[in-house]
């Protein structure tokens, strides 16, 4: 039993082992056809498109696999001829079926030369294809949208700028310049815009003199160096003349006190802005009347709030003031500006396109208000822009004629 039981389990062992080994040649030899000899495989030589400052999309084809199971394809590339997988490689991570497959390189560098082979593996080793030359493009110059400008006041004026295209390279300063000679560089004057790379961007410009011919170019910096936009030409206004009395009781309870506070940091603000961005003239009398709702004027300049705080900020005073410039208050307003709820001239509906950015935008109004821009809501404040919309509009009605015929107050 002993001796049995012996070579009962050395047979056991054999045949496990020779299973073990059958298995592991099996493995070693999957992919190859049977009778044939292992050679190296063959690979097309590349073929570029997508050429780009730092990219291109290299594309071969496996043409032979050798007799054995390919492991590994791909590009290298180098700017020494007969590149090998020792230096720059990239592997392919798909191929198709009749052994085509694509690399997209990247980090080259522009206007540079690179020889480019294919490369293919099996069991034989590592075979190339033909080389073949790729030339990056060099990077040119900036381009730009260059759209006319609208945000213009006395002493200040905005323009938004727009880079199209970076030429192939990296941008890394944006801005605009201007100066009084057409055709400003950045050694004249610039403001940099703190954001890099293409897109749509606005530059505010300070300190500029009224009633004055500006001109102004966008302009990036690349590897190519400084591109500039077209030439665009504005004027600026002339300064406002908007004042006022504000109308305080000699012993204010702390109530009154409270609403002078917000009344005064609302008028100041508004008036701020009406001189920059209008050229009107007008004086105003604030007075905090407990007996109104909410706010009203008239267009002699008599403006009343009531005791409700959520109304005495900026945007109800800047309504306000618009009251008292002929808006709703004014026989131009009611006879010639608004028909059938459309303002009926082209400069405030021209600037509208401009602001919105659609061109079939028209502004729209009914006896006193008018909308959009028109601060009738707290609701549609997004940003202090809107502020800026409210007076460029105001004084684009001026240019379309509006006249001071008084009227009742308006709220």
């Amino acid at each position: 039993m002993k001796r049995y039981g012996i070579t009962w389990l050395t047979c056991l062992a054999v045949l496990c082992l020779a299973c073990s080994k059958s298995d592991s040649i099996s493995d070693e030899k999957e992919g190859e056809e049977p009778g044939k000899e292992v050679v190296l495989a063959s690979v097309s030589s590349p073929k570029f498109t997508s050429i780009t400052t730092n990219t291109a999309l290299v594309q071969a084809q496996v043409t032979s696999k050798g007799g054995a199971l390919v492991t590994n394809r791909g590009i290298c590339w180098g700017e020494a001829p007969k590149p090998t997988v020792e230096d720059k490689y990239m592997e392919a991570n798909t191929v198709k079926g009749d052994g085509t497959f694509s690399v997209q390189l990247t980090g080259l560098k522009s206007n540079t030369s690179y020889y480019v082979r294919a490369y293919v593996r099996n069991k034989g080793g590592v075979a190339y294809g033909e080389e073949q030359t790729l030339k990056t493009t060099s990077i040119q110059s900036v381009t730009f949208a260059n759209g006319p400008m609208f945000i213009i006041g006395s002493t200040l004026a905005s323009y938004d700028a727009e880079i199209t295209g970076n030429g192939g390279g990296q941008i890394t300063e944006r801005g605009i310049c201007w100066g009084t000679v057409e055709n400003p560089t950045i050694d004249q004057g610039k403001v940099v815009h703190g954001a890099v790379g293409q897109g749509a961007y606005r530059c505010n410009i300070t300190g500029l003199n009224e009633r004055t011919t500006y001109h102004l170019r966008s302009y990036a910096i690349n590897e190519q160096g400084v591109s500039y936009g077209a030439n665009i030409t504005f004027k600026t206004i002339g300064k406002g003349k908007v004042t006022y009395t504000f109308n305080k009781e000699t012993n204010p309870t702390a109530e009154q006190q409270a609403a002078y506070a917000r009344l005064q940091v609302a008028i100041d603000s508004a008036v701020w802005y009406a001189n920059n961005y209008t050229s009107a003239t007008k004086h105003v009398w604030i007075n905090y009347v407990p007996g109104v709702p909410t706010a009203d004027a008239n267009n002699e300049g008599w403006m009343r709030f009531g005791t409700e705080a959520g109304f005495q900020n900026l945007r109800t005073m800047l309504h306000e003031m618009n009251h008292t410039f002929g808006t709703g208050t004014t026989s131009w307003w009611r006879d010639q500006a608004i028909v059938s709820g459309k303002y009926q001239f082209n400069g405030v509906n021209n600037l509208l396109k401009l602001i919105t950015k659609n061109k079939e935008q028209t502004l729209n109004g009914d006896t006193q208000h008018w909308w959009p821009y028109g601060l009738n809501q707290n609701s549609e404040v997004t940003s202090s822009w809107d502020y800026v919309y409210n007076c460029l509009i105001i004084e684009a009605m001026r240019k379309d004629g509006m006249t001071s015929h008084s009227g009742s107050y308006i709220n």
